[in-house]
């Protein structure tokens, strides 16, 4: 790897939080026969799950940095009950028809990531670490649902809009808001560089987020853009199916005046979870 490429990634790791996330999504319902009130899957995150951060420290340069969220397991559970609910899509209301999902915290496993510092640690490294401190909750949509999301951070809050107006597909699933936390030390003395936590929603559908209303160097900086190169415009995941074990998550989110021994950290991120699903044995 490019020693700026490691670098990049590094830095990304560390004022990211990331998501995450996961899933599966029923082509079918889970079969009759089965006692459990709920079906536990494994999840393991695939190649190509980008990750793209743009960062502001002490609001100084605007910088992207990236990373790859490969490696990254949890389980989930699906209820084998459906649920339904009434929902406005445009000016037209729908029944939809979904299984409450539960991704396990405390199976969550990331690899820890080593990565070089800048700054008045240059030519050192850090260690980044991940924690999932409480379980996240979701719908696996089984008929027609409404699931994009839309995040605006602004000064003091980030606004979320989740539907566009637009009917998504069986197989739809949304996740959130939950949180990841990362933990960051300077390897050479174990000192805590930053320590975040930031709420995600993860969908099967379009994702973006956009600073507006701040005085960050940020504002108006937004997330998929053009410039990065890496995460597609629009940002958008891929139907679950737990037949095939196959699925698609993205997310935005990001954070104003983070904080870190580094300084004031501003930062938005989009990833992409491309997810391998496998029954619990």
């Amino acid at each position: 790897m490019k020693k700026g490429m490691r670098g990049a990634k590094g830095v990304l790791f560390l004022f990211l939080v990331a998501v995450l996330v996961i899933a599966g999504v029923l082509s079918s319902p889970p079969g009759k026969s089965q006692a459990a009130a709920k079906t536990t899957y494994n999840v393991v995150i695939q190649e190509d799950s980008s990750l793209v951060s743009i960062v502001s420290v002490g609001n100084g340069p605007v910088t992207p940095y990236f990373a790859q969220n490969e490696g990254t397991t949890f389980q989930m559970q699906v209820d084998t009950k459906a649920k339904t609910e009434t929902l406005k899509v445009g000016k037209t209301t729908i029944k939809a028809t979904y299984y409450p999902v539960t991704i396990l915290a405390k199976s969550y496993k990331s690899p820890s990531q080593e990565f070089e510092l800048g700054g008045r640690w240059q030519g050192g490294n850090a260690l980044e670490s991940k924690v999932m401190p409480k379980n996240a909750t979701g719908k696996l949509y089984i008929s027609d649902s409404n699931v994009d999301v839309t995040n605006v951070l602004g000064a003091t809050k980030l606004k979320t809009t989740i539907g566009d107006g637009t009917v998504d597909p069986p197989g739809s699933l949304i996740i959130g808001p939950f949180t990841i936390l990362s933990v960051v030390t300077v390897e050479s003395t174990g000192e805590m560089f930053v320590l975040t936590g930031t709420p995600y929603i993860m969908t099967t559908s379009q994702s973006s987020i956009l600073v507006k209303g701040s005085k960050s160097k940020l504002e108006k900086k937004a997330l998929p853009n053009d410039s990065t190169g890496v995460l597609p415009t629009p940002l958008v995941g891929q139907p679950i199916d737990l037949d095939a074990g196959t699925g698609t998550l993205v997310g935005t989110g990001g954070v104003l005046k983070g904080k870190s021994i580094g300084g004031m950290v501003d930062y938005i991120n989009g990833q992409i979870w491309v997810m391998k699903i496998t029954p619990a044995s």
